[in-house]
Protein backbone atom coordinates (compact mmCIF):
# COMPACT_ATOMS: atom_id res chain seq x y z
CA UNK A 1 0.00 0.00 0.00
CA UNK A 2 2.78 2.66 0.98
CA UNK A 3 4.93 1.63 -1.73
CA UNK A 4 2.49 2.34 -4.30
CA UNK A 5 1.60 5.43 -2.78
CA UNK A 6 4.62 6.24 -2.59
CA UNK A 7 4.64 5.71 -6.41
CA UNK A 8 2.20 7.88 -7.40
CA UNK A 9 3.28 11.02 -5.62
CA UNK A 10 6.34 10.76 -7.49
CA UNK A 11 4.40 10.39 -10.63
CA UNK A 12 2.60 13.73 -9.46
CA UNK A 13 5.40 15.81 -8.81
CA UNK A 14 4.23 17.65 -12.10
CA UNK A 15 0.42 18.02 -12.70
CA UNK A 16 -0.59 14.68 -14.33
CA UNK A 17 -4.21 13.43 -15.46
CA UNK A 18 -5.23 10.03 -14.56
CA UNK A 19 -5.18 8.64 -17.98
CA UNK A 20 -1.30 9.41 -17.74
CA UNK A 21 -0.74 8.62 -13.95
CA UNK A 22 -2.31 5.02 -15.24
CA UNK A 23 0.02 4.55 -18.26
CA UNK A 24 2.78 5.54 -15.82
CA UNK A 25 1.77 3.12 -13.53
CA UNK A 26 1.27 0.42 -15.70
CA UNK A 27 5.09 1.15 -17.30
CA UNK A 28 6.62 1.31 -14.19
CA UNK A 29 5.35 -2.07 -12.68
CA UNK A 30 5.61 -3.94 -16.32
CA UNK A 31 2.10 -4.15 -16.23
CA UNK A 32 0.11 -4.97 -19.83
CA UNK A 33 -3.28 -3.01 -20.47
CA UNK A 34 -6.37 -4.57 -21.31
CA UNK A 35 -9.99 -3.69 -20.80
CA UNK A 36 -10.23 -5.89 -17.34
CA UNK A 37 -7.26 -4.75 -15.77
CA UNK A 38 -7.95 -0.59 -16.86
CA UNK A 39 -11.25 -1.25 -15.00
CA UNK A 40 -9.46 -3.29 -11.41
CA UNK A 41 -6.47 -1.21 -11.40
CA UNK A 42 -8.10 2.18 -12.79
CA UNK A 43 -10.65 1.93 -9.51
CA UNK A 44 -8.25 1.30 -7.43
CA UNK A 45 -5.97 4.25 -8.73
CA UNK A 46 -9.28 6.63 -8.06
CA UNK A 47 -9.32 4.77 -4.59
CA UNK A 48 -5.17 6.30 -4.09
CA UNK A 49 -5.96 9.43 -5.36
CA UNK A 50 -8.93 10.29 -3.32
CA UNK A 51 -7.60 9.09 0.42
CA UNK A 52 -3.90 10.65 -0.89
CA UNK A 53 -6.61 14.30 -1.29
CA UNK A 54 -8.29 13.28 1.67
CA UNK A 55 -5.19 13.33 3.87
CA UNK A 56 -3.62 16.39 2.06
CA UNK A 57 -0.90 15.01 0.08
CA UNK A 58 -2.36 15.27 -3.43
CA UNK A 59 -4.46 18.54 -4.79
CA UNK A 60 -6.78 18.58 -7.18
CA UNK A 61 -7.17 21.32 -9.96
CA UNK A 62 -8.71 21.59 -13.57
CA UNK A 63 -6.89 23.20 -16.16
CA UNK A 64 -8.30 23.15 -19.91
CA UNK A 65 -10.97 21.29 -19.05
CA UNK A 66 -9.15 18.46 -17.31
CA UNK A 67 -8.69 17.40 -13.98
CA UNK A 68 -5.01 17.52 -12.84
CA UNK A 69 -3.66 15.64 -9.72
CA UNK A 70 -0.30 17.31 -7.93
CA UNK A 71 1.95 16.73 -4.91
CA UNK A 72 0.56 18.94 -2.43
Amino acid sequence: VWEIAGRILELCAQPVGFEELLRQLFDSYQLAMNFEQYVLVGSTVRSYLSWLKDTGRLEAAFSGNRLLWRRA
